[in-house]
């Protein structure tokens, strides 16, 4: 619980500071610790972490932008739950987790690119809500159609998206049977951590420039080739 607790404490403090990355940081490294922490546990601390951090900036949400994504994520998380419930057992869950996160990584790092209005918004959503359904990490497809607009332009809707949609993923998952009280209580014991990284977030932002992005993405990657291995072996 120590070890989670300080992935979720750096976890929530680049997420509040970047307006993205949660998922990806504390999910593959939290199913390293155990897979019981992925996806639902990460998805209740995304909803919070990303509803504390929207309040302070709700003035700058673009609201039809956020209608088409998550609108997108509903229909991805319903199809995403969907193929959860077929996944036969731990290890394929950490073949088929590691898989999804390496995919995230080589997309961010491909530099595809692809026009930014509502459509692509709303695939970008869907997609989202499918792997977040899945494995917790959902903000990959938001980071590609997003990657060239401003930070304070993108921060406060991609804040709003991943508090409207993670709550959206959770009551799909619950209504498929894939939340139990168990998770809710994995998550409960982690809210220091994550009231910690809140506090932290903001001092972070003027150091969070584009020289922290190969740490974070390497950091996924290394976590997604540890989970196929396990998963493989």
């Amino acid at each position: 619980m120590l070890l989670a607790s300080l992935v979720i404490l750096v976890a929530t403090s680049i997420q509040v500071g970047m307006g993205i990355a949660f998922g990806l940081i504390a999910g593959p490294l939290l199913a390293l610790i155990d897979v019981s922490f992925v996806p639902v546990p990460v998805l209740f601390l995304t909803f919070a972490t990303s509803i504390s951090a929207f309040w302070g900036e709700r003035k700058g949400v673009q609201w039809q932008e956020l209608k088409f994504a998550v609108s997108g994520r509903v229909v991805g998380s319903i199809i995403g739950a969907l193929v959860l419930s077929m996944i036969p057992g731990e290890k394929a869950f950490m073949l088929i987790f590691g898989s999804l996160i390496g995919l995230a990584v080589l997309v961010s790092i491909s530099g595809f690119t692809i026009p930014f209005n509502l459509k692509t918004v709303g695939i970008a959503g869907t997609v989202s809500g499918f792997t977040a359904a899945i494995t917790s990490v959902g903000g990959p497809p938001m980071a590609v159609v997003y990657q060239n607009q401003k930070a304070a332009y993108a921060r406060p809707t991609l804040q709003t998206y991943f508090a409207m949609g993670s709550f959206a993923t959770l009551c799909i998952l619950y209504i498929a049977g894939q939340v139990d009280l168990h998770d809710a209580m994995l998550a409960a014991l982690l809210l220091p951590a994550l009231a910690v990284g809140v506090f932290i977030g903001p001092k972070l932002r003027p150091f969070l420039d584009k020289s922290f992005r190969p740490f974070l993405l390497g950091s996924a990657a290394v976590a997604a080739l540890m989970l196929i291995f396990r998963g493989l072996s």
